[in-house]
């Protein structure tokens, strides 16, 4: 399964009022057991963000239809695309 389906399948709803030490000490555990995945999705999403910023910097330079903004339009749809399959 990908990244996102793992994710969006995440349900708060679980979590109840912690009402006795125990029930803390178990989100606790499950926290901590997910906490490294979350990391490493976080950083994957920061530096998608990282990228889509600089091609909108590097659109803005460009002329709509130029051979360049073409370029610039084939590549973009390809990291897209290529982000899609990974996530």
């Amino acid at each position: 399964s990908t990244l996102i389906e793992k994710w969006s399948n995440f349900s708060i709803r679980k979590y109840i009022a912690i009402l006795f030490l125990g029930q803390c000490q178990h989100y606790k555990d499950d926290i901590n057991a997910e906490y490294e995945e979350y990391q490493n999705l976080h950083a994957h999403i920061d530096k998608i963000k990282e990228n889509f910023s600089q091609f909108h910097e590097q659109w803005k330079s460009l002329t709509a239809g130029s051979e360049a903004y073409q370029v610039k339009k084939d590549k973009t749809m390809k990291t897209v695309l290529q982000h899609n399959t990974i996530l």
